[in-house]
């Protein structure tokens, strides 16, 4: 399909990935909100949990984002054909590295971090629920394939329904199964870790079950096993490598940061994990806008329109904000509010309102700082992504280690470290793009 840059269509794009970007943090934020009312360990560890299963994921990641990319450029040309050929190479390797990290992660998580925490009681929290939540795996990495098919045929609103199948499963699963209610048993981290499952489950199912129903599994030829295409696949490789770096990089950046913070003890982690609860929903805006532009400035570029980038990442970045500082202001100006979602000890929630100060702050600079970074990426110009990551992490771990052990700052100072973050990556991502170097880059 070929996409028109207007306010319009940008938005029609956007507004149900908005939506749908929430099936990327639900099952966190309402696994973190559910056992902040469990237990206090179990709310230290679910944040670790989480910045583990993102390390895991890296490679699906950037193999979800490969398939984007070219899927959106096959699109643009209008080509169907190609495009499920390469969709279809795309979900084979996708399902490879799902099995792959599946016994990884079951056999070998425990020894691989036994060293890496000093409370016992959280590392033993986080092993229960990643050798359980990892099974879910392989329906999370095909659902994302089929998102990001639903992307580059500018056909986002079924992602809604996903979303919702996804959130109502987790919802209610947490409820049963965490407390041990609705004639369920009580499980209280594992319990959460198989809600985490069925919920994928069940967006996939969802996805599956319209492709089917509109036609694209015969018309694009989705998921039909046919020759294997090792050119193709060495295509995918090579623009998903450093994409899957890139994610690898960014997961290991919270999994470092959230290190740092355990050792400063159980109640200054639980309040992190309430903090990155916000922040990752005041995020969910920026990532779903910039998933329309890593598509649309790949598919943009398949129309031959590349001249037109500039004006359409301009448009995005004003919707962009028109979404993001309404609910940054609501959050800063009714902290307690926001972080009671997410937790019901006053002590708690005082604790962490310097952060989320600093959390807000991030989240209004990361709207362009991750578009320039998203149209890098959707011209194919990985490498430099990756490069820009690296720097953004440095800054990142150098401020939050400075701030919690040189400086002694409280959690607020701590969070500051992404602010400058984002920072970085804006600078530098703005100048690669102004370079044009991303012009030299086929896919």
């Amino acid at each position: 399909m070929a996409f028109k840059p207007t306010y319009r269509g940008i938005w029609g794009l956007s507004y149900p990935l908005i939506v749908a970007a929430v099936s990327e943090t639900v099952v966190e934020v309402t696994d973190t909100a559910f056992l902040a009312r469990y237990g206090l360990t179990e709310l230290a560890a679910i944040g670790l949990a989480g910045a583990l299963y993102a390390v895991a994921l890296f490679p699906v990641v950037g193999l979800v984002d490969g398939i984007q990319i070219t899927v959106g450029r096959r699109a643009g040309e209008e080509r169907p054909r190609a495009l499920g050929q390469a969709f279809n190479q795309g979900a084979g390797l996708l399902l490879a590295a799902a099995l792959l990290l599946i016994a990884l992660v079951v056999l070998g998580l425990g020894p691989a971090t036994a060293g890496l925490f000093t409370l016992p009681a959280v590392h033993a929290a986080v092993d229960d629920y990643l050798t359980i939540a990892i099974l879910g795996l392989p329906f999370h990495a095909l659902g994302l394939a089929l998102s990001a098919f639903y992307v580059a045929i500018a056909r986002t609103r079924v992602l809604i329904g996903a979303t919702a199948a996804l959130a109502v499963t987790n919802i209610v699963l947490d409820y049963g199964l965490i407390f041990g209610r609705l004639g369920l048993p009580e499980l209280g981290m594992q319990g959460a870790a198989l809600a985490s499952v069925a919920a994928e489950a069940a967006a996939f199912a969802w996805l599956l079950a319209d492709a089917a129903r509109r036609g694209y599994l015969r018309s694009h030829a989705l998921f039909r096993p046919g020759r294997w295409d090792g050119a193709l696949a060495r295509r995918l490789l090579t623009l998903s490598a450093p994409v899957s770096a890139d994610a690898l990089v960014e997961s290991l950046r919270w999994f470092a940061f959230f290190v740092l913070i355990e050792r400063l003890g159980e109640a200054t982690l639980a309040r992190a994990n309430i903090v990155y609860s916000c922040y990752a929903l005041l995020l969910l805006p920026v990532d779903a806008f910039s998933e329309t532009v890593c598509s649309m400035v790949s598919n943009l570029i398949g129309q031959g329109r590349a001249d037109e980038l500039r004006r359409f990442l301009g448009r995005t970045m004003r919707l962009a904000f028109a979404v993001v500082l309404p609910l940054a202001a609501a959050a800063a100006l009714l902290p307690e509010t926001a972080l009671g979602v997410f937790a019901d000890d006053p002590a708690l929630i005082a604790g962490a309102v310097g952060a989320l100060f600093a959390a807000v702050a991030a989240a209004a600079l990361a709207v362009p700082g991750e578009t320039y970074h998203s149209a890098l990426a959707g011209a194919g110009d990985t490498p430099a992504v990756l490069a820009i990551q690296l720097a953004g992490t440095a800054a990142v771990l150098v401020w939050a280690w400075l701030a919690a052990f040189v400086l002694g700052w409280p959690l607020g100072g701590v969070w500051a470290a992404e602010i400058a973050g984002w920072a970085v990556v804006l600078l530098l991502a703005r100048a690669r793009f102004a370079s044009g170097r991303w012009r030299r880059v086929a896919v």
